[in-house]
């Protein structure tokens, strides 16, 4: 009998008094415009989509996760757009901080060894808020950026239910400030 296999990501996960704001955002700003807006427990940025994983890989995911030293560092959403080919709208930094791109950079090389396939395409941050939209936002940007500290990543499962796609949180892992206390004690 095959193994089953679960659909998994790595993401930041916003504390749910941001993801009320955030979808707020949402309704707001892609108001009008038949799209469908994703709940607050659904919205959350994706780091890396390891897709379809068995036992095996998802271990190997976890020990890059386990091993991996970043410091917190905190985003400011502001910029809101949309991609008419898979019609999602989104909220996005205007400017990713270098505590995310030192994330994303330092995941990827350990889950490429893990055999999962890192897009060619430039990584870009940004939360999707809505599907099946039609049309772009009514602006570019909110008027005050929503600042969320960020200070930890999950491992992810998504499941397509009858209901819609469920999220479940199976493993949290926290940024360190370990970057920082070594170049505290250089000084």
């Amino acid at each position: 009998m095959a193994e089953a296999r679960q659909r998994l990501f790595l993401a930041l996960w916003p504390p749910p008094e941001l993801a009320t704001r955030l979808h707020r955002v949402a309704t707001q700003q892609f108001a009008d415009q038949h799209a469908r807006c994703l709940t607050a427990a659904q919205i959350h940025l994706t780091l890396f989509y390891l897709g379809p994983s068995d036992t095996e890989q998802r271990r190997c995911a976890e020990k890059v996760a386990t091993t991996l030293e970043t410091p917190p560092f905190t985003l400011a959403l502001s910029r809101l757009g949309h991609w008419p080919r898979p019609r999602v709208g989104w909220i996005a930094p205007e400017e990713s901080p270098l505590g995310l791109i030192t994330l994303v950079s330092r995941l990827q090389p350990g889950l490429g060894e893990c055999g999962f396939r890192i897009d060619s395409r430039p990584w870009q941050a940004h939360l999707t808020l809505v599907r099946k939209l039609r049309r772009p936002p009514l602006s570019e940007a909110i008027e005050q950026p929503l600042l969320w500290p960020v200070s930890e990543f999950v491992l992810v499962e998504s499941r397509t239910r009858p209901t819609g796609v469920e999220y479940r949180i199976l493993q949290r892992w926290p940024l360190n400030d370990q970057d920082l206390r070594e170049n505290h004690r250089l000084c």
